[in-house]
């Protein structure tokens, strides 16, 4: 037969046409494959949160320059509050299970614990399961672990069931061996501030002020494992003086739900859950990656931080920490009195800013620096709603600067309170007499010897002095008294130097009521009569790697006498202890003159 090119091209049509129920069920079936592999089951997620390292609150962040000079391994703290909003994130999780790996090693402060028990009760409120693993875990861990609905412990861990403590270290004696002095003028036998420099050991009387404090705390310490572990009060009171538990005790004491091996939360969970079918998906918000290039790094690390412009309406929760000073520009970890006073006027002339939180994390300070501080957050509440927050601390100076009347909340943990001030100079006339050094105080009167460091106060000298304490003492009573609505009596029977836990204050009339930073939030969003929904920003931003440097390097100033390094000696010692470093930098950069303190006791914390 002859084949043309249409019959060609026909019979290529029919066999097409043919072969294409064939062609169609292959396809088909590649289809199908595609959409089988398309519709495979993707394995559970558990949502989980794995805190490590210390927290502080946002302005508290940083490098810290001075551990490093002084031993330390200068690795910076982690910001709180987004932590904080990661946990009650899990609340929204579509998943019925979340999950705590807590066996990284984590330090909260107590104010800090008593936030995370009310995020975790949203968390379960909400009906997610809170799986808890642990391993070797102390006491403020374990608080967080009590608040889940099941704690998974490794079976080679063990519980440190610590009650908390305060570790106060005195001065004294080391103090005489290097030749130095203590000139205090005070106000106040409670007044703890001063005697660590003036007694080789603490005082009775204080002792058992300090004793009353901690049991405050530890109260709702207890109260917190109690309910959460569902025991009596007095059986966690009872485990807590016998401290140490291994994980089988723990388990058969009830602080723990079930012992897995010592392989990680994913093993634990998939213990737990009889199948490893399912994926950890970590909960916190991802970080953007940090560049890689050598100039991009630098650049980043000396450049200046800005707070971010508000262009909307807002709460704003304003950061005051650190130990507060005179000056006019920032320094890290303190609370410098121009760069405060500036920003609070800032946020007073801002419109957009329907109401202020302001957060306080403070042992105190300078009296005068307290005192610019005060008045500038007097004009801010006369502009707009103002509610306080306390912290970890916020004594001393760091009480003062509330004293405006407005609202002024706290947590039970909160250490509070110290109302007193004192003056102190180092006096370093046995030093120099050791080391053959004379001063001739060329003088028209005895006036500028009370500056002069190789020699003690005259007693008329001490008698201006004590004078001129007790009126900025005066002053601190009248600003609480007018503050709270007391006499200057009532206030000055819970004063003289004397600290309190939040709980304390609330009983003594010193704060208005326990809550933590949310409910503070909640009171000034009330108080502006805004949405619930407004934006909220912190102020102001951490300090950058080239500030937090050079501030601290305070000690550049110093010259290299005897005296500075005897001191420098003293300051490796005790360079954890903020007080004490805000203290010896004033006698090493200081003229000799006598600053007015109030300022809480060196070092105390609550652990």
């Amino acid at each position: 037969m002859r084949v043309t090119s249409t019959t060609l091209s026909f019979l290529i049509f029919t066999s097409t046409f043919a072969l294409s129920p064939l062609a169609r069920a292959q396809e088909d079936a590649t289809k199908v494959a595609t959409t089988e592999v398309k519709a495979a089951p993707e394995k559970p997620r558990v949502p989980f949160l794995r805190p490590q390292g210390s927290y502080e609150d946002l302005a508290e962040m940083g490098f810290d320059a001075t551990s490093l000079l002084l031993g330390g391994g200068g690795a910076p703290p982690k910001p709180f509050f987004p932590f904080l909003a990661a946990v009650d994130a899990l609340a929204k999780v579509p998943e019925a299970q979340v999950v705590l790996d807590l066996s990284a090693g984590s330090a909260f402060n107590m104010p800090q614990l008593r936030e995370l028990e009310r995020a975790l009760a949203r968390v379960r409120a909400a009906g997610k399961k809170v799986t808890c693993y642990l391993e070797n875990v102390d006491s403020g861990t374990y608080q967080i672990a009590a608040q889940c609905n099941e704690i998974l412990m490794a079976d080679m861990g063990a519980l440190d069931l610590r009650s908390p403590a305060m570790s106060v270290m005195h001065f004294k004696d080391a103090l005489d061996l290097l030749g130095l002095q203590v000139e205090v003028t005070r106000v106040g036998e409670f007044k703890g501030a001063v005697e660590p420099y003036m007694l080789p050991t603490m005082s009775d009387h204080l002792r058992d002020h300090y004793v009353a404090m901690l049991k405050s705390m530890n109260d709702d310490v207890v109260r917190r494992i109690a309910a959460g572990r569902k025991l009596a009060p007095e059986t966690v009171r009872a485990l807590q003086a016998q401290r140490l538990f291994p994980a089988s005790e723990a388990l058969q004491k009830g602080l723990v739900d079930r012992l897995v091996p010592w392989s990680g939360a994913m093993r634990a969970i998939a213990l737990v859950r009889g199948d490893d079918q399912f994926e950890l998906v970590e909960a916190s918000p991802k970080k953007k990656a940090p560049s890689r290039d050598i100039m991009t790094m630098l650049g980043n690390l000396f450049r200046q931080k800005k707070d971010e412009e508000i262009e909307d309406p807002m709460v704003v929760v304003m950061h005051l920490a650190g130990q507060i000073v005179d000056g006019d520009k920032p320094a890290a970890g303190s609370m410098v009195s121009g760069p405060a006073v500036k920003k609070l006027d800032e946020l007073a002339a801002n419109e957009l800013v329907k109401g202020v939180v302001v957060r306080i994390n403070s042992p105190g300070g300078s009296a005068t620096a307290s005192e610019a501080i005060r008045q500038a957050l007097q004009r801010l509440a006369a502009k707009k709603p103002v509610v306080f927050s306390m912290g970890d601390l916020a004594a001393s100076g760091g009480y003062w600067i509330t004293t405006i009347g407005q609202p002024i909340l706290a947590e039970v943990g909160t250490i509070t309170g110290s109302i007193g001030v004192f003056g102190m100079r180092f006096q370093t006339g046995a030093l120099m007499r050791r080391l053959g050094v004379h001063t001739e105080v060329v003088r028209l009167d005895d006036g500028p010897l009370m500056d002069a460091t190789d020699r003690p106060w005259s007693d008329a000298a001490r008698a201006r002095m004590q004078s001129f304490v007790d009126s900025i003492y005066d002053q601190f009573l009248v600003h609480v008294a007018t503050s709270r609505q007391k006499t200057k009596q009532q206030i000055d029977a819970i004063a003289g130097g004397r600290v309190w836990s939040g709980q304390q204050g609330v009983e003594n009339g010193l704060v208005d009521a326990i809550g933590g930073l949310d409910d503070a939030i909640a009171m000034v969003k009330a108080r502006a009569s805004v949405a619930d929904d407004i934006e909220i920003s912190h102020v102001p931003e951490p300090k950058n790697f080239a500030d937090s440097l050079f501030s601290s390097l305070f000690e550049t100033a110093v010259k290299s006498s005897g005296q500075a390094a005897d001191l420098r000696m003293l300051l490796a010692e005790c360079g954890h202890l903020h007080e004490v470093v805000g203290i010896l930098r004033e006698a090493l950069t200081g003229d000799g003159s006598m600053k007015v303190q109030a300022l809480m006791p060196p070092g105390l914390r609550v652990r």
